[in-house]
């Protein structure tokens, strides 16, 4: 197997759900937030046109910054995340009702790499109603 980096993100969008909601029933921090119809800013604060049209929180539910796939495979990463996850499966499905749910995998890598996600991991984020969104990047 050839090796690549990646990191995991929790990703939810909503028309109105506040932030601070999500991060209570969650019980994690995130990395960031934006309540819908509040004045938007780039990252290092400065003040952009408009208003957020959706509820945004993110987070990197264990800190795990970019990871390196021989010493630790996505899916177990994904499974790790689950079952922080499925205690809270009744709020994640309404959230999903209006929202979108995602576990954002971005990786990086200087050649070609496979990852399979078995079925029971799939089945398990299907239940949830979470979308999984692979974004690749090339080269490290």
């Amino acid at each position: 197997m050839n090796e690549y980096t990646y990191i995991l993100d929790i990703r939810l969008y909503h028309p109105s759900v506040d932030p601070e909601q999500v991060s209570q029933t969650l019980g994690m921090t995130p990395k960031y937030k934006a309540k819908a119809g509040e004045p938007r800013f780039t990252p290092k604060g400065r003040r952009l046109e408009g208003v957020h049209s959706q509820s945004y929180w993110s987070c990197d539910p264990f800190d795990m910054r970019w990871c390196s796939s021989h010493e630790r495979s996505v899916d177990d990463a994904l499974v790790d995340i689950l079952e922080v996850l499925e205690p809270h499966a009744g709020f994640l499905l309404e959230l999903a009702r209006d929202g979108r749910n995602t576990i954002w995998f971005s990786s990086h890598s200087n050649r070609n790499f496979t990852i399979e996600i078995p079925p029971d991991t799939l089945a398990r984020l299907a239940a949830l109603k979470i979308s999984l969104v692979h974004d690749v990047y090339q080269g490290e």
